[in-house]
């Protein structure tokens, strides 16, 4: 019988950040995977904390990969641009220092 051959999806090498982003959602509960649509064709499948989600378009050979690490990068960056914007806040309040304010009757 003779082997079936399997479905080449091309190969990438995600940078630097885009390996960075990935780490972080895996540790986050933020998974991404290909789902075949055919033998040339494949939809990405995001899995947020249970919840399931299926991309709208469908991507080709190598583009599948591509695409799967910019949802990657976009989650990471969505998700850290919060938490650097509660940090801002935090110390804007720990650094503010109320003035006395002054009413119209007291500059007379």
């Amino acid at each position: 019988m003779a082997k079936k051959k399997g479905i080449d999806m091309g190969g990438y090498i995600p940078s630097d950040e885009e390996y960075k982003a990935f780490v972080w959602c895996i540790r986050n509960n933020i998974k991404i995977a290909p789902r075949a649509r055919s033998e040339s064709d494949w939809y990405l499948i995001i899995f947020i904390n249970g919840k399931q989600f299926q991309s709208p378009l469908h991507y080709g050979k190598i583009d599948i990969w591509v695409q799967l690490y910019q949802f990657y990068l976009y989650y990471y960056n969505k998700e850290n641009k919060v938490i650097e914007i509660a940090k801002a806040i935090e110390k804007e309040k720990a650094e503010y220092k109320p003035t006395k304010i002054l009413i119209q009757n007291e500059l007379f």
